[in-house]
């Protein structure tokens, strides 16, 4: 989906537009559009690189990349049907970008009963993990990885402003009527937080092929020295 197709619909349209996000900036006016991202793509770039590192290097064991994330001081929780109460909550399992209100104060409950055996109150959450308990990929946990590398590195998408205008809409089955109220800031908002989400998931796509390509092709060296000796 283009958002840029519902400009023609927003009053701001003729008026010369100019959003900055943290690391890209967009320049708007009845005629042209222009995009600034080369630091957003230069992080981009890095964090892919640095995280395929650290996934190769646990891609057999992913409950022990749980414990390394535990150790480097990453709040991880594990519970079942984790996928299914924070879809109620307007959220997916994997990393949770920080919370305010009665979303946080909800995962706050949830959480202090499940791991603390208490009522935790409070109306904002810091960022963390949250996974099912039963059988969590190592993929899963790398799309997660993702998406928390980008926010540490400040990437433009994950604020709270753009997280939410996000989830209404790709959470909404009447998602063209959100768009259509939103403002032209906010459709671009929306629109960078969506591309961090495919990036995500082109993220752990290609992993899985390097890796899936390299067992074959070990398999292949495997079989020919049985067949020579």
């Amino acid at each position: 989906m283009d958002i840029f197709k519902f400009f023609k619909k927003n009053k701001q349209t003729n008026q010369n537009i100019f959003f900055k996000s943290s690391t890209t900036k967009h320049s708007m006016n009845s005629s042209c559009t222009l995009k600034f991202s080369t630091e957003t793509e230069k992080k981009k770039k890095e964090i892919n690189e640095k995280l395929k590192v650290l996934i190769k290097k646990y891609i057999n064991n992913p409950e022990k990349l749980m414990q390394y994330m535990q150790l480097k001081g990453l709040k991880v929780y594990k519970f079942r049907n984790a996928d299914k109460i924070l879809k109620k909550l307007g959220e997916e399992a994997g990393f949770i970008t920080p919370l305010k209100g009665i979303k946080a104060l909800c995962l706050n409950l949830i959480i202090g009963l499940l791991y603390e055996s208490k009522l935790k109150f409070g109306i904002t959450t810091k960022e963390m993990f949250i996974f099912n308990i039963d059988n969590t990929e190592i993929y899963t946990i790398a799309r997660a990885l993702h998406k928390y590398y980008g926010y540490k590195h400040n990437l433009p998408g994950f604020d709270y402003q753009s997280q939410e205008i996000f989830k209404k809409v790709y959470g909404n089955r009447n998602h063209t009527a959100v768009l259509n109220d939103s403002s032209i800031r906010d459709l671009y908002a929306c629109k960078e937080a969506l591309a961090r989400d495919l990036e995500s998931i082109n993220f752990t796509i290609e992993l899985s092929v390097e890796y899936e390509n390299s067992k074959k092709a070990l398999e292949k060296i495997k079989q020919t020295d049985s067949a020579s000796i």
